[in-house]
């Protein structure tokens, strides 16, 4: 692995380990620090030994927590740390799913980049990866010369990984695909190819539902200071990009999100841009929170 390349990426060895990494942004939401939670999720992580529990579990914590709070500074200048907060109150939904995987993904540049370059392009777009022919996306794909699966296989996203980042890590490559698919991004199938049979992932399209949208939209934009946001750039959020999201269902998002009251839109013209409507970070998360408490 080039230097370049480590030093952008690093390696992706922890899958999202749904339950404890609920866990942990539980114990976080109730004050504890970063400490506290790997000494206390450790013992739940189904791992070879003690160590190696401690290294999933501290991974686990970083993922949900802000970074100040990771280091257990008192001061924060970034966005608030206010995921724990809204992942406890989704629990065991699926909800939770998608915030920790878009939560691992903000923080994994890995998994992000899998999505966002390889997935988004050929499913959203309709365009090969970049630097890649139909045909050599086919051959290297399912190792067929004139057929295009509606999938994409690992041993693409490993080539694709080695050709465009440089990045020769076939079990980190792995790794990410296994976050997007238990995150709820990808689904997967078996197939046949040339040397057998193996996976082939593609996207679910099912999407986040819309209190994730309110969140990234908070996350990535109003808690930056850009409250009101063009519809075009919601488009390309890394939420929708994350999971493969065409614009109508972005549309549709938006929607569901101005009719609970967490944005308004534009109603002068079509796909006009939504604000944010909530006067904090904070503010925002704590009303999600509570309708999630409303609903259990």
């Amino acid at each position: 692995m080039s230097e370049s390349a480590r030093s952008e990426f690093g390696s992706v060895r922890v899958g999202l380990h749904f339950a404890e990494a609920v866990t942990a942004a539980e114990l976080a939401a109730c004050g504890c620090d970063h400490a506290e939670v790997v000494e206390q999720v450790a013992p739940l992580v189904p791992a070879p030994d003690h160590e190696r529990a401690r290294r999933i579990a501290s991974t686990l914590a970083r993922r949900v927590m802000c970074d100040c709070a990771a280091r257990g500074d008192d001061g924060c200048d970034g966005p608030p740390c206010t995921l724990p907060e809204l992942i406890a109150a989704a629990g065991r939904r699926l909800d939770a799913r998608h915030l920790l995987l878009y939560a691992t993904a903000r923080r994994e540049r890995l998994v992000m980049a899998v999505a966002e370059e390889v997935f988004y392009p050929r499913f959203v777009l309709g365009r090969m990866p970049a630097g890649m022919s139909e045909a050599d996306f086919a051959a290297i794909n399912a190792g067929r010369l004139l057929e295009t699966d509606e999938v994409i296989t690992h041993r693409l996203v490993d080539e694709y990984a080695r050709r465009r980042w440089r990045l020769d890590d076939p079990t980190s490559t792995q790794c990410a695909l296994r976050i997007l698919r238990e995150g709820g991004a990808l689904g997967a199938t078996w197939i046949s190819r040339d040397d057998g049979r193996c996976l082939g992932y593609f996207p679910t399209h099912r999407g986040p539902g819309w209190q994730a949208f309110v969140y990234a939209l908070w996350e990535e934009f109003a808690s930056r200071g850009r409250r009101t946001v063009p519809r075009a750039h919601l488009r390309m959020m890394a939420l929708s990009r994350l999971f493969c999201l065409r614009g109508p269902v972005v549309d549709v998002l938006a929607e569901r999100a101005a009719a609970a009251g967490f944005c308004t839109i534009d109603g002068r013209r079509s796909g006009g841009p939504i604000t944010a409507t909530h006067d904090s970070f904070e503010q925002a998360v704590g009303a999600l929170a509570d309708g999630y408490r409303c609903e259990a």
